[in-house]
Formats: structure tokens, sequence, C-alpha cells
């Protein structure tokens, strides 16, 4: 544990094969990965980690993990973090689909037999096996896939690649207002509604062969650790992993000492991910 202006982070060098996850990743987002990292052969920012008993648990960065495995990385460097902890919170990500209609994902849902309902859209979605879609000009559906956790992920998964693979879309925050969806884009296209996990869900999902789907969960952890370069071929071996993680316990404090780390506090835009 380091600790930069009273404020607490961990990072360590974890074996791969000890972490589970509980999302899929973005073929075409890995496969990019895998270039950058070839490229470049850094690795800029850890991945998320919770740490709950003796379980690890990847909560964010799915995509540079897959693509780390693919490059032949047995070491992942992490940041860890309580997931029992209050200031470790878990959303959702809603998904606006650019130039989709209503009718072509409801000519999906009856060819997969996956119920819908009307809905109106100022009432809350309860339950984890509902999502939410709107339109444009008013048009909201709610979507009922089933309550066995399993064939829920996997109803969720397709829908996600419907979409994925003929159009683009873009994240929005789960705490945006959506009695006007106008203002979230300027193109015309669907908001997909997706409900709020439990922290619970997401352990129990990371036990399960089938994943959430990528893009819908969204952690918020204190003081994310980023730019703290480590080169991809140092990845690639998972012995002497206690000597490995000493000397990287010293480097940060070096770096610390030397006031070489910085403490943002404020909202930062990111351009180079």
């Amino acid at each position: 544990m380091s600790i930069l202006a009273g404020e607490k982070f961990e990072l360590r060098l974890l074996k791969a094969s000890d972490i589970l996850l509980h999302e899929e990743c973005e073929d075409n987002r890995s496969s990019k990965l895998i270039e950058r990292f070839e490229k470049e052969n850094v690795l800029y920012n850890p991945l998320i980690v919770a740490r709950i008993d003796s379980k690890y648990i990847l909560i964010d960065g799915a995509n540079r993990f897959e693509a780390l495995n693919r490059l032949g990385c047995k070491t992942i460097l992490t940041q860890l973090v309580d997931y029992s902890s209050p200031d470790v919170q878990l959303k959702s990500w809603y998904h606006f689909v650019s130039d989709m209609t209503m009718q072509e994902i409801i000519s999906h849902l009856n060819e997969n037999g996956i119920q819908y309902d009307d809905w109106n859209r100022n009432k809350r979605l309860f339950g984890i096996d509902r999502t939410g879609v709107i339109s444009k000009n008013g048009e909201s559906i709610c979507i009922k896939f089933s309550s066995d956790l399993r064939e829920m992920l996997i109803s969720l998964s397709k829908l996600n690649r419907y979409y994925e693979t003929k159009y683009s879309y873009t994240r929005i925050d789960n705490d945006s207002d959506i009695s006007d969806i106008s203002s979230l884009s300027p193109d015309d296209g669907l908001l997909i509604v997706y409900p709020e996990f439990k922290k619970d869900d997401i352990v129990t999902i990371s036990g399960l062969e089938q994943k959430l789907t990528a893009g819908i969960s969204r952690h918020l952890i204190p003081n994310r650790v980023l730019h703290i370069k480590i080169l991809i071929d140092a990845l690639k071996s998972d012995e002497h992993l206690e000597k490995r993680n000493y000397d990287l316990q010293q480097f940060i404090q070096y770096k610390i000492d030397t006031k070489k780390v910085r403490l943002y506090k404020e909202p930062i835009l990111v351009f180079d991910e």
C-alpha cells in the first residue's frame, strides 16, 4: 500500500491465471491494442482488480487483459481495490445506437423469442433482467430477459453484438436525464437503457463461463493510477513475483519521494486511449 498526500493506492503484479473476468472483451478493440502493444512495448495504465477474500476480479480493463493474454503475458500490472468499500462504486453505461430504428430492434427480439412490452420511461426498471429502449420520437419498450442469470447474459450479449456489428454507439452516463434523449446525441437512433447491477452480481458472474457483455458495467474508484509505464516483455514471465513486487513498491516510493507523482482531484478528459 502506497500513500500520497494522505490518499492510499495499491499496485501489484498478479499472475494472469489468478484473475477472474466478469465481462466480455470487444474483439476489435483488443486487436487494436495488440497492434499498439507490439509497436510501443509498453503498458501505460494498470488494470483495475477487486480483491474479494482470496479472489481477484477484473473490474476494468477486459480488452487490455485479452490483448496481453494473446501476446503471451503471464503477469498483469494491477491496481487493487477493496470491493467492499463504499468508495468503489458500481454504475452502468447506457448505449446510444446511431441510426438504428425501433422496428429493427423489435424484429431482432421477435426472431429470438425475447419478450418485450411498452414502457413508461419515467418508471424505473427493476431487476437485472430488464432493459429499456427509447427512440427519439418518444417510443419506448421494456425488454424482458430470462430470470435465469446465464440465459439473461446470453440474450444480452446477442443484443449487444447485433447492433455493435451494424452501427456505431456512444456510451452514456446512467445519471443522464433520459426524458429528452435528443440532448444526448445529434444523431437519430435508440437509447439502450441497461439495468443497474450490484457488486454481488459482478462477483457471481465472474464465476460463470458466460460473462456480461462489454461496455455496460462502470466502476468508479478513488485514486486511479495512470501512466506508470511497464514493458510488455517484462510481463511475459510469472517468476519471482515476490521480488518483483518488492522492487515495484521501492520504485513507487522513489517516485513519491522525488515528487514525480501528482494527485488530481478534478475530472480529467483523456484523448490517448
